[in-house]
């Protein structure tokens, strides 16, 4: 099996739908949401954002190409490279700077040359725009209800691209959904904390990672204390407490120990999730 990358392909010249530009978030705005979270603010999304990074595995190659030779005289290779573009879509609800960052770091780590993020309706939040700039996301637009309908079609005529639609923000209508990979990241909206004894959980990293989720203690939780082993049945969207519990199962679908308060994975959002592939066959000795 041989393997090429190419590190050095050209990225396309930036320019986004005219209902994204109309909202478009400023520099300003950027820095002063950037200096209002503070120092710990900062810190806690950095922590998670590192994390994050480091389960994506960090940047792919710009492109991969790999040829393999097969039984039956067949010569198999696959290409990939990123997508066009990436757009975050956040609801008018969404608070979450962990679960942001975890849409939005697999998209660059897949190398997308474009990535940008869109709030439908009300403001940004100060600290999701801070999580946008550490990670180095520079475009962030507000579009309302009346301009939805002309960024799906702006988006499908862009090129080849994704949109991940957070915590419920609406699909794009008709055949714009065939155009676009369309990507759904949502919640149930509450998780389970058992407080570990040591070390202890953070509350208030916790608390500043998930705004926008019911926080439930194990003591509080139907079925307690047995809460943990039944976490699946219960939808909860996560478990924060001791990970050698014996009484998580297997279902669980998110187990975060003391210290990753402000880490996030959606697993079907790896950066191959933003990459497009071809392949072609051939007859050995035909591929020359």
């Amino acid at each position: 099996m041989r393997t090429d990358t190419d590190d050095h392909a050209q990225a396309p010249v930036p320019s986004w739908p005219e209902a994204m530009e109309r909202g478009r978030v400023s520099d300003a705005a950027f820095a002063r949401a950037y200096g209002r979270v503070g120092d710990l603010g900062r810190a806690r999304i950095k922590t998670g954002v590192a994390a994050i990074f480091a389960a994506c595995g960090g940047p792919m190659p710009l492109a991969r190409r790999s040829e393999t030779v097969l039984g039956h005289d067949l010569v198999l290779t696959r290409e990939d490279v990123p997508l066009d573009f990436v757009v975050i879509v956040c609801g008018p609800g969404f608070a979450s700077p962990a679960r942001l960052a975890a849409a939005v770091l697999p998209a660059l780590c897949a190398r997308t040359p474009e990535v940008a993020a869109v709030r439908l309706g009300g403001p940004w939040p100060e600290a999701l725009l801070t999580a946008l700039e550490l990670c180095g996301v520079e475009t962030a637009c507000r579009v309302g209800p009346r301009g939805l309908t002309s960024l799906w079609a702006g988006l499908a005529a862009k090129g080849q691209g994704a949109a991940v639609l957070l915590d419920g923000a609406p699909r794009p209508a008709g055949d714009l959904a065939g155009r676009l990979v369309v990507h759904e990241a949502k919640v149930a909206g509450r998780v389970l904390v058992r407080q570990a004894a040591d070390p202890v959980l953070d509350r208030d990293a916790l608390a500043f990672a998930q705004p926008d989720l019911a926080i439930i203690e194990a003591s509080d939780a139907p079925g307690a204390p047995d809460a943990l082993a039944r976490t699946a049945d219960s939808g909860y969207d996560a478990v924060y407490g001791d990970p050698a519990d014996g009484r998580q199962g297997q279902d669980v679908p998110l187990i975060l120990g003391p210290g990753r308060e402000t880490f996030w994975l959606w697993p079907h959002l790896s950066p191959e999730a933003f990459r497009r592939r071809r392949a072609a066959a051939f007859r050995r000795g035909d591929d020359a």
